[in-house]
């Protein structure tokens, strides 16, 4: 009796070198693919990184110059009719302004409504993250508002530094304009994706202004908010970079 070999193990020989071909191509082509989408993104970090910050700075800086603005607005709000009588200027025998002496009670109110405005207005933002899109990071009008936003967290570390400071200017012959400026200074901290920021603001704005008749001084005295006298010098002029205050 004869017997006949089977060619069932044979056959599927082939079959199974095909799947296993077909398998480590697909295998290939992704990683290939996982390759290019890294090297994509690691471009798109070192190329829009830069441009995302400065876009975060410059949103976290108006968001404190609003809040500061604001606490102006509160200081003309609360303190009006005070803030008139809030300086008294001292001439020596000949006419020259010598001394300029700022009501303390009026100091200690505008710092404390400044402060006051300035911290509930940033009390919530912890909770309500900014947020910028791709397009606007890509600066395109069309783009803009498309694409995934990314949250920018930000929040003011400590509180303001708040400052009454008197600022003069010659005005013609024997006329000296006298500027009371409130100067703020706070620091705001800011993460961004891979990043983190601390960033100054800086703020300027007259509250008071008089114009005195009188020889020019070179410098003069003034107190400051713990009655410690200082020195200032003549500013020519006096031009504060100050945003536009709206009536509330």
């Amino acid at each position: 009796m004869r017997f006949r070999r089977s060619r069932g193990i044979i056959s599927q020989r082939p079959h199974y070198f095909k799947v296993r071909k077909r398998k480590s191509f697909w295998v290939f082509i992704f990683v290939i693919i996982i390759a290019i989408l890294f090297q994509v993104l690691w471009m798109i970090e070192k190329n829009l990184q830069p441009i995302l910050i400065v876009i975060a700075k410059t949103e976290v800086k108006k968001i404190a110059q609003t809040a500061m603005t604001k606490g102006i607005q509160e200081i003309q709000k609360e303190h009006g009719e005070e803030l008139n009588q809030a300086m008294q200027i001292e001439k020596d025998r000949n006419g020259t302004i010598s001394s300029i002496q700022i009501n303390n009670a009026v100091q200690a109110k505008i710092y404390s409504t400044m402060t006051n405005t300035i911290s509930s207005e940033m009390k919530h933002l912890d909770d309500h993250p900014i947020k910028i899109s791709i397009g606007q990071m890509l600066e395109s009008n069309i783009f803009s508002e498309f694409g995934p936003d990314i949250p920018i967290e930000m929040w003011p570390k400590g509180a303001a530094i708040v400052n009454v400071v008197p600022k003069m200017e010659a005005q013609g012959i024997n006329m000296v304009r006298v500027t009371l400026m409130v100067n703020v200074h706070t620091e705001m901290g800011m993460v961004v994706p891979f990043s983190k920021e601390s960033i100054p603001v800086d703020f300027q704005y007259p509250i008071a202004d008089a114009l005195v008749v009188g020889d020019v001084p070179e410098y003069y005295f003034y107190n400051d908010q713990n009655g410690v006298m200082q020195r200032g010098e003549l500013n020519s002029p006096v031009v504060p970079p100050t945003p536009e205050i709206k009536n509330p």
